[in-house]
């Protein structure tokens, strides 16, 4: 029985890299949903989705930065994205301007989700194999 060693390429630094900066970027879109839907107000259920889902992607993702959970947390805020980039259909304002906010923002949160979350979550970023 051999165990396979890490590269001498890898850099386990980056795995971490990649959360902070991905986390940290979706920190940012979730404060952006949370403001830009309280400030425009298209109607009260957008308003109240845009906040309560802003807020919650925040805290999943400044989570997930500080490292105090794991990939689970990022991968939840990708599918709070999904449901942000349907929403304007489940809320009735598909057509309007304001549609394409939540589709632009949406898509941000998913693949800044799937960014964070494909980071390794064991701490040298690959399991050891045994062959």
């Amino acid at each position: 029985m051999t165990h396979t060693t890490v590269p001498p390429n890898y850099h386990p630094q980056s795995h971490g890299q990649q959360v902070k900066v991905a986390s940290g970027l979706n920190v940012l879109a979730g404060l952006y949903l949370a403001l830009s839907s309280w400030m425009n107000g298209v109607n009260g259920g957008n308003t109240a989705n845009g906040i309560i889902f802003g807020i919650a992607v925040m805290i999943l993702a400044g989570t997930r930065a500080s490292h105090k959970s794991g990939p689970w947390a990022s991968w939840l805020d990708a599918l709070i994205g999904i449901w942000v980039i349907v929403s304007p259909w489940v809320y009735g304002y598909a057509g309007e301007a304001w549609m394409w906010n939540a589709i632009v923002v949406g898509l941000i949160m998913v693949a800044l989700g799937i960014w964070s979350a494909s980071a390794s979550a064991t701490p040298y970023g690959m399991p050891t194999r045994m062959t």
